[in-house]
């Protein structure tokens, strides 16, 4: 019963998360599907018999998504600061919370550990980010080959 409750009261925040960035991410991998739709392997993929649907999902949107998955590490930041906002505006209990009451108190050692905390967890979740990236691209290794 407890968790049917917390998911109900979760909805409503969570989607004001996502569909804030929603847009944006849906613009620009828009474009970066017209740009990949114009390379020359694209047409050549084409022109050679393969169908729409294994050159759009097997050459075309492995390409695109790439960058999104970059833009999607450097919008974490931005993601951090919107959650903080959804917590104070729903009286969501969290960090984003207590460092609204940091900020009001003047408390600068909660601030100065809550945003730590985050530029952390930010960091970290970068790297895992730079870590799924050969798993997507079979183009890029870590491996030192001379």
């Amino acid at each position: 019963d407890f968790l049917v409750q917390y998911l109900r009261h979760a909805i409503l925040p969570g989607l004001s998360l996502v569909l804030v960035s929603l847009g944006s991410w849906a613009l620009s991998m828009r474009a970066m599907m017209v740009t990949v739709a114009g390379a020359d392997y694209m047409i050549f993929g084409e022109a050679s018999g393969l169908k729409r649907p294994r050159l759009f999902l097997s050459y075309g949107l492995r390409t695109a998504v790439l960058p999104q998955i970059t833009g999607l590490a450097i919008q974490l930041g931005t993601i951090v600061a919107g959650s903080t906002l959804v917590e104070v505006y729903f009286q969501y209990p969290g960090l984003g919370t207590r460092l609204n009451q940091a900020i009001q108190t003047f408390d600068y050692y909660t601030i100065y550990g809550i945003v730590f905390f985050m530029i952390c967890g930010i960091a970290l979740t970068t790297f895992m980010v730079d870590l799924l990236y050969p798993l997507l691209d079979p183009r890029i290794s870590y491996s030192k080959e001379v």
